[in-house]
């Protein structure tokens, strides 16, 4: 009879468990999602500025550069979140060649 409890537990704990998994999946999902359209807003805002100071007159100057360098800085650190696909194929495709 003990078992039958013990069952009941151990199922109840895992459909617990694979809901918890399920909606925190979700989330991250969300949130990736998220941080991906930042990046993308930023990468287009970089690119119109840097077509707008085509000669590099704003870019080098000390009060507008520093925006410059900021939004530069940014997207370096954005790029730097997400690993690229192309390079992890490229590592086990080398891996494979050796």
């Amino acid at each position: 009879m003990w078992w039958w409890i013990l069952t009941i537990l151990f199922f109840l704990i895992g459909v617990g468990s694979t809901a918890l998994v399920y909606f925190s999946l979700k989330r991250i999902n969300q949130y990736e999602g998220l941080i991906i359209e930042i990046q993308n807003i930023i990468e287009f805002a970089t690119t119109k500025m840097k077509q707008v100071d085509a000669k590099g007159h704003y870019e080098s100057d000390d009060e507008t550069g520093f925006f410059f360098q900021q939004l530069k800085e940014l997207q370096e650190l954005l790029n730097g979140i997400f690993e690229n696909k192309n390079e992890e194929n490229s590592g086990v495709e080398e891996a494979e060649k050796e």
